[in-house]
């Protein structure tokens, strides 16, 4: 039995109400031990740390924590104590608090939470007017759009350089008309933005912007402008064809195709298997493969199985995870067997947690068979695509990292970009919920056999071609295609 691991790249989006008042010092203390209790990366890191460091910041922040008494602040130190570990596949979180336990909050709560944001009092019509008056409109100054928002973007009547980008149109329920969504400030060379982007809760998230054309603004996708109303080129129209949120080939040339993948989430598997089959004719007498992977969100290995033949050239060796057996990690892999309705995964689930009880304290294998390393040599290389390049950045992480260990095994593939996240060696998150009922923490319950000898996380995977600022985002694929049928 072959049983993909779900290596999650978590994107929380549990709410978080700042002036919610908690018990910090006790919360505290239940998240440093149970996260000493169960998480299989926690002793790694002692012993490369050192348990004199790891002391030392737990008492310093202890004793923060007795002072605190907001909600916020308190997540803000537990966070500063979890990033001794590691950056990714690790969290505090607030649980939302409005509604009850398991049931999500209705549309007029979460308006009702929200309600109290900064906004910027213009309306569309007094935006217009607005810059139809200025002699000296700033390029990103106007109305644009991604996906399901619209906002409009005026500089700052107080703060020279500082541009307020606002709600003109949105879900009218995490975010309403006016709320303000970003705060940008222009560099010195007038090139660039930087500032804070506010998530759809509200939470606050560094970004960065820049003009991708005359049409188009890049502000973690490409933003079109919808006023002053500018056509877009051919080449902005291709960027707008890249930046899909859902999976889609296109082809580039008689050479050349390109294939966007945003996401391995497991229910984008049967989407990403639907592109496959559709063009499986067209991939398989085309030289040249382009896989853009960029800004990827993580998810289980199974979503990617179909991708692996068309890259396959030899064997392909895999190195596995041990898991960490506790009391609290069975439960976890009982709560697993619930969610499935056929006998092999609810058997392998229940079978962890067995042997888990039988070993507390101690690393044991998937299952009774489990070997540290498997060796996958049931595919024949086809003959096209000849050549695959792979373009992946440092926003790629947990699942990402592992098709890219799979990927770069294969003689046809380059690997093109900047280096990962690096998020993969400690995985397999639970969560569990405060004592108080009002945080969330994410821990791993599994540590890769890869460890110390070939560390992924804190490192990231390199690429074999390095893509710097001198070439722009919007070029990158341009740029790997060049490479490619060279």
């Amino acid at each position: 039995m072959k049983v993909s691991l779900i290596l999650l790249y978590i994107l929380c989006c549990i709410s978080t109400l700042k002036s919610q008042t908690c018990n910090c010092s006790a919360t505290f203390d239940w998240m440093v031990n149970t996260f000493e209790k169960n998480d299989a990366g926690f002793k790694y890191v002692i012993d490369k740390k050192g348990e004199d460091e790891y002391k030392k910041l737990t008492l310093k922040l202890r004793d923060k924590a007795v002072r605190i008494t907001k909600a916020g602040d308190c997540r803000d130190l537990m966070e500063e104590w979890q990033g001794f570990f590691r950056s990714g596949h690790i969290f505090i979180a607030l649980k939302d608090p409005g509604s009850p336990a398991g049931k999500e909050p209705s549309e007029n709560e979460i308006r009702e939470r929200y309600k109290n944001e900064k906004t910027i009092d213009l309306s569309t019509e007094q935006l217009i007017l607005k810059l139809e008056k200025k002699t000296n409109k700033d390029i990103i100054e106007g109305i644009w759009a991604y996906n399901n928002y619209t906002v409009g973007i005026i500089e700052d009547d107080a703060v020279t350089k500082k541009f307020n980008v606002f709600i003109i149109q949105s879900d009218g329920i995490y975010w309403m008309p006016k709320q303000l969504k970003a705060e940008l400030l222009r560099s010195e060379d007038g090139k660039s933005y930087s500032g804070s982007y506010y998530m759809r809760d509200h939470s606050r998230q560094d970004t960065k912007a820049h003009m991708a054309g005359t049409a188009l603004m890049y502000m973690g996708g490409y933003w079109q402008r919808l006023y002053p109303k500018t056509a877009l080129s051919q080449k902005e129209q291709q960027l707008v064809a890249f930046s899909s949120a859902l999976p889609m080939l296109k082809q580039l040339g008689p050479k050349t195709l390109y294939l966007r993948i945003p996401s391995f989430q497991v229910e984008q598997k049967t989407k990403i298997d639907s592109v496959l089959k559709k063009h499986d004719a067209l991939i398989r007498s085309t030289p040249n493969l382009i896989i853009d992977v960029r800004n990827g969100t993580g998810g289980s290995d199974n979503a990617y199985a179909e991708l692996i033949p068309y890259l396959y050239t030899n064997p392909i060796r895999g190195v596995g995870v041990q898991l960490y057996a506790t009391e609290l990690n069975a439960r976890a892999y009982e709560k697993y067997a619930l969610q499935y309705s056929d006998s092999e995964n609810i058997n392998y689930c229940n079978n962890i947690a067995k042997r888990m009880r039988k070993n507390p304290g101690k690393f044991i294998t998937q299952s009774d068979e489990a070997q540290k390393t498997t060796v996958d040599s049931s595919m024949n290389a086809l003959p096209f695509p000849a050549r695959v390049g792979i373009v992946f950045n440092h926003n790629n992480g947990s699942t990402d990292e592992q098709f890219l260990l799979d990927a770069k095994q294969s003689t046809k593939v380059k690997t093109f970009g900047t280096p990962t996240g690096g998020m993969l060696d400690i995985s397999n998150m639970n969560q569990i919920e405060s004592p108080d009922g009002k945080f969330v923490l994410g821990y791993c319950m599994s540590k890769s056999y890869r460890i110390p000898d070939y560390c992924i996380d804190g490192v990231g995977i390199q690429p074999d071609y390095f893509i710097d600022d001198g070439i722009a985002l919007e070029d990158w694929i341009n740029y790997v295609q060049s490479i490619l049928e060279k």
